[in-house]
């Protein structure tokens, strides 16, 4: 895209990686967070987070020496972080860090459709008619989220009739926008100002 985005600066002190991360960490559902970051920007990619991320013990950086190769390497990663640090884990939440308007609440309602049915597979958000993150996996998913290969990311298993899914609405579409170009980012710089006014 250009430079390093999760290090770039979406409003005043705050940068871009640091938003999904803050909502992530005021769900207090949430029991652990694994923040998966390219290996070979570890450093860099550090820049963006909290500054209490070392006295936090629910919060792991997870280097991905192979996220280069596509977006399957860095859930795998992640997922492999999460089975080795908690004994089976009710559920887990894969959520981007640059889509910086998701919400506490946005995630609480995640975790609230999958506790009233457990019978899911997975809570996703709803957008433009496809399910889109932030998405709740079920432990029936982490084999299959094991398997990705390439780039495919998990949409192809929120697609799939094998597993049972659910969507969640936002509140608002530009909760979901996710940061893939310079314009998004400066669209979502634009939304900032205006919510700090």
């Amino acid at each position: 895209m250009f430079i390093p985005k999760l290090r770039m600066e979406l409003a005043p002190g705050k940068k871009l990686g640091s938003f999904a991360l803050e909502a992530m960490r005021a769900n207090k559902r949430i029991g652990s967070i694994s923040v998966v970051v390219k290996e070979q920007d570890v450093r860099e990619e550090r820049s963006w987070l909290p500054d209490d991320e070392a006295d936090d013990p629910s919060l792991r950086i997870v280097p991905c020496p192979d996220a280069a190769y596509g977006m399957s390497y860095s859930l795998r990663a992640g997922l492999s972080d999460v089975l080795a640090a908690e004994v089976h884990p009710d559920a887990i939440i894969i959520a981007l860090a640059d889509q910086p308007f998701i919400t506490p609440d946005l995630i609480d309602g995640l975790i609230q459709t999958y506790q009233d049915d457990r019978r899911l597979d997975f809570v996703a958000c709803a957008g433009d008619a496809i399910a889109v993150p932030p998405v709740l996996f079920a432990p029936s998913m982490y084999k299959a989220l094991s398997e990705l290969e390439g780039d495919a990311g998990a949409r192809k298993l929120l697609s799939s009739p094998r597993y049972r899914g659910e969507v969640v609405q936002a509140s608002s579409g530009l909760m979901l926008l996710d940061i893939d170009t310079r314009q998004d980012f400066e669209e979502a710089r634009r939304c900032c100002a205006g919510l700090i006014k």
